[in-house]
């Protein structure tokens, strides 16, 4: 009798141990699964495009969702060579919202993904182990990355400044407010603030389209489109050999009234 004790603790002591062990196996199952959901669901909305039967080819999107499965922004990061199947790549993430929600288990206000789509002949597909967890981008480096930019874009602007030879003897300030897509095509710009002048209005406009493409907006840009405001100040007075545009400042703030007045929703 005094030899079963031992055992009988050896058991207990088995038995209390396994339940311990699942619960800690339980939340990574839980992930798992999740993630075999996500990759079934943007699969199951696939459609092939019809511009881009009988052409091959791997594209990569990255996708940034919310805990309650909502797309927050998409970006091709690996292009197929071919527009209609890089266009089909960012819609089939695109169609495939709302994803399944995230588990519990994971507190992160937002995921990102890579996801492979594999497009052959008349069909196309995303490996069974494609889907790629990327690492969350702290959110004090963003800011930073949108600042850098948009000041490489302000100068961009400035490196392709023109004054229009009949404007001499004219000066003005003007704002341009353009948008941008994650290429850095430029999508549409408008005059926000006018310098009183058509001449030199036309020259500012100018300024921005010759300026495109401009510099990519960073990954961490969460939108597909970008507004950027540039203030320019085009001076014809200033003696010969001066610059003839002195002042330029990215400063959406500056200009919050008209964009919200004179260009609402461009």
């Amino acid at each position: 009798m005094p030899m079963k004790f031992p055992l009988l603790a050896a058991l207990l002591g088995l038995l209390t141990a396994f339940p311990s062990h699942a619960q800690t196996d339980a939340p990574n199952d839980n992930v798992k699964a999740w993630k075999m959901r996500l990759r079934a669901h943007i699969a199951s909305r696939t459609q092939f495009p019809p511009a881009a039967m009988g052409q091959t080819g791997e594209a990569k999107v990255t996708f940034v969702m919310d805990r309650s499965g909502k797309l927050i922004s998409r970006t091709l990061v690996e292009s197929t060579g071919s527009p209609p199947l890089d266009a089909a790549a960012l819609a089939i993430v695109e169609r495939a919202q709302p994803f399944p929600e995230a588990p519990a288990e994971l507190t992160e206000p937002s995921f990102s993904f890579t996801v492979p789509i594999v497009f052959s002949g008349r069909q196309f597909q995303i490996p069974p182990s494609g889907l790629v967890t990327v690492a969350p981008v702290p959110a004090s480096t963003v800011p930073d990355a949108m600042a850098t930019w948009r000041k490489a874009v302000t100068e961009h602007v400035w490196r392709n400044r023109g004054f229009p030879p009949g404007a001499i003897g004219q000066r003005g300030d003007a704002g341009v407010t353009f948008v941008v897509d994650r290429s850095g095509k430029l999508i549409s710009r408008a005059l926000v603030e006018s310098t009183g002048s058509r001449l030199l209005d036309t020259a500012a406009l100018a300024m921005v389209e010759r300026a495109a493409p401009f510099p990519k907006p960073p990954p961490e840009a969460n939108d597909d489109l970008q507004r950027v405001t540039v203030l320019m100040t085009l001076d014809g007075t200033m003696p010969k050999g001066q610059s003839n545009a002195s002042s330029w400042v990215e400063d959406e703030a500056k200009l919050k009234t008209k964009l919200n007045s004179v260009c609402r929703g461009c």
